[in-house]
């Protein structure tokens, strides 16, 4: 709505509209940010808030040919969106469960056999100490393999 009233409503004075209303345009901001981050209980500060929606705004505008920079008396944007390029689908398969993947390691790890402890130590150590070496886990079907 409050792109709809930039582009095709002449506004005025679009900052007294943006400091009247950002909160109410900031509304699913925390959400989302609770959707892409690893720790869901993150907070955001005002200005966190607010940077966002105007980066959200900004990319609403984009798509109609538009820019914040159009605007002259709104606010730019500093938000840089995640390293994935904002892929929602990268960004569901990277929020972790920490605790319980923590707690199924912690299971796991007491039940490999001394093939499966050999290889799991090996590839932790390399890991550990940032080695960057490549790995083959290779067996036949059965094995566990996968369970390593």
């Amino acid at each position: 709505m409050f792109t709809s009233m930039l582009m095709f409503c002449e506004v005025t004075n679009p900052r007294q509209l943006w400091d009247a209303h950002w909160e109410s345009l900031s509304d699913d901001i925390e959400a989302m940010t609770h959707c892409e981050c690893v720790d869901p209980i993150v907070t955001l500060f005002e200005d966190a808030l607010k940077d966002r929606a105007l980066y959200e705004i900004d990319q609403v505008l984009m798509h109609n040919g538009h820019h914040l920079e159009d605007f002259q008396t709104i606010p730019k944007s500093n938000y840089i969106p995640s390293l994935h390029g904002g892929n929602q689908l990268v960004e569901e398969e990277l929020v972790y469960d920490w605790h319980s993947l923590t707690a199924d390691a912690d299971n796991a790890e007491d039940r490999l056999n001394d093939d499966q402890r050999n290889a799991y130590e090996t590839i932790l150590n390399v890991m550990t100490n940032k080695e960057g070496k490549l790995f083959f886990v290779y067996g036949s079907g059965g094995t566990g393999k996968t369970f390593v």
